[in-house]
């Protein structure tokens, strides 16, 4: 397996990806906008980003799966590429500028190359296991805070929250209480890579699905982070840090979503 191969494919693609993204933002319009779901939108943006990186890494690999937020594709398979063509639309919508494109590569079942871009800021973050995370070709690191007070946590939960939102309540007030700071930028790769680069110290992230979470995760991990993912029927929960906070916040969710 060549994984600077495959790291460079996630970091080509994600740019590919970017520049739809760049040539479009600002130019959306409400009746360009349709909606999947309850509160949940999607425009030809998404769409077109998506295709231009599928068509780019099955030219590369034609004997990989590839799974993305708005086509779909089965996840089983040795090779399969993980792409969120834009990671907070709803931000990218409103003119916010946190949102990005995320695309990884699963090896048997786990993430091990991955790449995300911010076209607003012109960032890219990439790492592949054993090779270290950067940012724009700069080695990054997580925050070497260790005390829960002068922590800062991201947070999220779905707007179409499938569990009973009174949990997230709870789980908020209890780490707000604790921590320095919370924030919520509305994107879960972003956010990954914000703890990676040691913005803040921990995340809380709930009901995502793996092209959300896939390339965040690597490029957390290789920043020397933890990132635990558990498992729901059809999502997936995030807890990570810093790994030096990590054991409060699985504390907290643990409290409040015994299941987890």
């Amino acid at each position: 397996m060549k994984l600077e191969r495959f790291v460079e494919a996630a970091k080509t693609a994600a740019l590919i990806g970017g520049q739809v993204l760049k040539e479009n933002f600002l130019k959306v319009t409400e009746d360009s906008i349709e909606e999947k779901g309850e509160k949940d939108f999607v425009s030809y943006v998404d769409r077109e980003s998506e295709a231009r990186i599928r068509e780019f890494i099955g030219r590369e690999f034609p004997d990989h799966r590839i799974v993305g937020e708005e086509e779909g594709g089965e996840e089983g398979g040795e090779f399969v590429w993980f792409v969120d063509p834009l990671d907070g639309t709803k931000n990218y919508i409103a003119g916010f500028p946190i949102f990005g494109v995320s695309v990884a590569l699963s090896h048997m079942g786990e993430p091990v190359a991955g790449a995300v871009y911010l076209p607003y800021f012109d960032t890219l973050y990439w790492a592949g296991r054993g090779l270290g995370a950067y940012k724009n070709g700069r080695r990054i690191r997580v925050s070497s805070t260790s005390e829960v007070k002068f922590s800062v946590i991201a947070y999220g939960f779905p707007s179409r929250a499938r569990r009973n939102l009174e949990v997230y309540w709870r789980i908020f007030k209890e780490v707000f209480e604790s921590v320095a700071a919370m924030r919520r930028p509305g994107a879960a790769a972003v956010d990954l890579c914000f703890v990676a680069e040691g913005i803040f110290e921990g995340l809380l992230e709930f009901e995502l699905r793996p092209w959300d979470v896939s390339a965040g995760a690597v490029i957390l991990e290789e920043a020397g982070g933890t990132c635990k993912l558990m498992k729901g029927d059809s999502s997936v929960d995030v807890v990570a840090s810093n790994g030096r906070i990590q054991n409060f916040l699985e504390g907290v969710v643990g409290k409040h979503l015994p299941e987890a």
